[in-house]
């Protein structure tokens, strides 16, 4: 039988498989998993959604609403994925997970990998400026660092032949099943913003870099659509860095297919870090998103996501990584001085800080 350890104040009842008979193993295994994924989903999504009242007015947009990813665990929408990855994995039989990263998502697996007892691997490319907060806190999660050479796509290689050279979970995006179940986990980000406004946005701000958050975000607002629930969509604008990113460069180029930059194109800074690759793994579905909804995609510079990360600290008392922020830069460039854009919009945020 299991046994429940006593401390006096009955808060620490641990179910511990060592102490149960074989017979007993699965069902234990069973409501193990079933306790860890209802722990995570109370921790994970349903994340901070509030009107930008003081930012609108500089915006020059009517009406302005942040969804702050920032209040997920590590502070990125990438705990909804990687929860939900590293939970496959278990399911799987897989004792380890294995991905490669440039920081945010490298965090948000160590994190729930830790979660559900597994073993983290992360590759991280050897040039990339990755910040030592994210190292470090990747490694007080209990995973395994690798510094590997070449780019964040020679990363993904290389961590998935390790993958499958090691019988570990891989992580990585395009592969397996993991689109799939990326878009449907950040498809809950369209669904939590339409409960809050019981209305679509007429658009939705989404930063990108591999094009996965948005093109789930809009997945979850056409499922929405063609479940007869709203009479339409919202338009999806992408922002991201112009020192190398394919999304925005194809669709500036009116490009239907996504085109991959040469890697020597890649200008990486300290602050554009998330969002520089040469090829985007999701990157036509998400430029797809962008034509289907009628949106469009944009730059900004270095100095306007800083920009704006100060000014929605400052403004709206949100702390919130540069390059999120390009999409608050981006959303200014469709007003005009004296002019008011009516419509309601949503920039979505992910947290600056991982201290």
């Amino acid at each position: 039988m299991a046994k429940a350890r006593n401390n006096g104040t009955c808060k620490d009842l641990t179910l511990r498989l060592s102490d149960l008979r074989p017979s007993d193993w699965s069902d234990a295994r069973e409501r193990q998993l079933k306790l860890k994924r209802q722990s995570w989903q109370v921790m994970v999504g349903n994340t901070i959604f509030l009107e930008a009242r003081n930012l609108a007015p500089i915006l020059g947009c009517e009406r302005v609403y942040l969804k702050f990813e920032g209040s997920n665990p590590t502070g990125t929408q990438k705990d909804r994925i990687a929860m939900v990855l590293a939970d496959q994995a278990v399911t799987s039989g897989q004792e380890a997970i294995s991905s490669a990263t440039c920081g945010n998502f490298g965090v948000a697996v160590a994190y729930a990998a830790r979660h559900y007892d597994v073993d983290a691997h992360i590759y991280i490319p050897k040039k990339y400026e990755v910040p030592k907060d994210r190292l470090k806190r990747m490694e007080n999660f209990g995973a395994k660092v690798h510094l590997v050479e070449g780019y964040y796509e020679d990363a993904v290689t290389y961590s998935s032949q390790q993958a499958i050279e090691n019988n570990w979970f891989d992580a990585n995006p395009g592969v397996n099943e993991v689109p799939e179940l990326s878009l449907a986990a950040y498809g809950e980000i369209a669904f939590e913003i339409y409960r809050e406004l019981r209305r679509v946005p007429n658009y939705v701000f989404v930063p990108v870099g591999n094009g996965t958050s948005l093109a789930g975000i809009y997945a979850g607002f056409k499922k929405l659509y063609l479940s007869g629930k709203t009479m339409t969509v919202p338009k999806m604008v992408a922002t991201s860095t112009r020192r190398g990113n394919p999304i925005i460069k194809s669709f500036k180029e009116n490009k239907r297919s996504i085109v991959d930059l040469k890697p020597g194109e890649i200008k990486e800074s300290k602050i554009n870090e998330p969002l520089t690759n040469w090829h985007s793994f999701d990157g036509q579905i998400a430029l797809d998103a962008i034509y289907e909804s009628g949106g469009f995609a944009e730059y900004a510079s270095d100095t306007k996501m800083m920009e704006f990360s100060k000014l929605v600290r400052s403004e709206e008392g949100l702390s919130v990584l540069p390059a999120a922020a390009s999409t608050l830069a981006v959303m200014q460039t469709l007003g005009r001085d004296g002019f008011i854009v009516k419509g309601t919009f949503v920039a979505v945020l992910t947290g600056r800080d991982f201290d």
